[in-house]
């Protein structure tokens, strides 16, 4: 999917671009982008049934021509569209912030006021992003004709308390006919901010992903990715259902067949345990992922990406 974008810099420019989303690196984004807390074990049967329920919306042929299905008439709810929507407004406001900004982490606002023990009231953005020294605030929002009032997304950026230096409306808009996105607007390099918050958020983040490498239930091999070394993990866990799951009897389908297929893989980084015990400072510096020809693999900023076969 290539995502037409509208880009309004901080003098008021417009710059349009193109940024190449696949599905799987939709799949990444739309499984993490906003999670409050840190992904787990407990929660990869949650984050595969999502996409299952949604897949009638993402498939090949629809995204290839640069949009979300929708499902046939007789499975048609207006609902669940408005749910999708908002979703996949949330997971491309994050795949743009790392795309344009360079952000190296986002985490749900909320978690992170409730990190800082402020109280959950009034308008709060979706995420909170960290890039370079700065940090900043997205409202994201998903449609499916227009965009509506771009200064009340602006507005609502701006609101929940936190410290920031700059805030980004990005909304995406046309879903089911030709993705078009506003993003509004960029980093402007102000002063720095503590990376008290961006450590403890990170350490939360990474120590939940470091549960996959335990060799009592998944197996992994270090491999390079453009001179950075990752772990690759294996997703196809034989004794996940007993261990985790229970015998519910949906499982052997769930895993056997459907994951036995796509042959899914975790990328962590190399550095995780370091990660998980100090978190990201302002100085660490994101991953870029230059490999965009490779549709079966995608890396995200923060170095956790996944690896898929059959997935574009």
């Amino acid at each position: 999917m290539n995502l037409t974008v509208k880009y309004t810099d901080a003098t008021g420019i417009d710059i349009d671009q193109t940024h190449n989303l696949t599905r799987l690196a939709f799949t990444k984004h739309f499984a993490i982008a906003g999670q409050g807390y840190a992904p787990k074990l407990n929660k990869l049967l949650r984050t595969i049934a999502m996409f299952l329920h949604y897949s009638y919306y993402l498939k090949e042929k629809g995204f290839t021509n640069n949009h979300f299905s929708e499902p046939p008439i007789q499975l048609s709810d207006p609902t669940e569209k408005g749910q999708f929507s908002n979703l996949a407004g949330k997971a491309i406001a994050d795949f743009l912030s790392k795309r344009i900004d360079k952000s190296k982490f986002t985490v749900n606002y909320e978690a992170a006021m409730r990190l800082e023990k402020m109280p959950l009231k009034g308008g709060r953005p979706d995420l909170l992003a960290f890039a370079g020294k700065s940090r900043f605030a997205i409202e994201a929002k998903g449609y499916s004709e227009g965009f509506g009032d771009m200064k009340k997304h602006k507005a609502q950026s701006k609101t929940g308390g936190l410290k920031v230096d700059f805030t980004v409306a990005c909304v995406s808009y046309n879903l089911y006919k030709t993705v078009k996105c506003n993003y509004l607007d960029p980093a402007n390099d102000n002063a720095p901010s503590n990376d008290d918050l961006l450590r403890a958020l990170t350490r939360n983040y990474y120590k939940g992903l470091l549960q996959f490498l335990d060799e009592r239930y998944f197996e992994y091999r270090e491999i390079e990715i453009q001179g950075e070394k990752f772990y690759e993990v294996s997703l196809l866990y034989p004794g996940f259902e007993n261990d985790f799951v229970g015998q519910n009897s949906y499982c052997p389908f769930l895993y056997y067949e459907i994951l036995d297929y796509y042959n899914p893989q975790l990328i962590l980084p190399k550095n995780i345990v370091d990660y998980s015990e100090n978190g990201l400072s302002n100085e660490s510096s994101p991953f870029l992922f230059e490999n965009i020809n490779n549709v079966n693999i995608y890396i995200d900023n923060d170095r956790v990406g996944l690896q898929i076969r059959g997935l574009r």
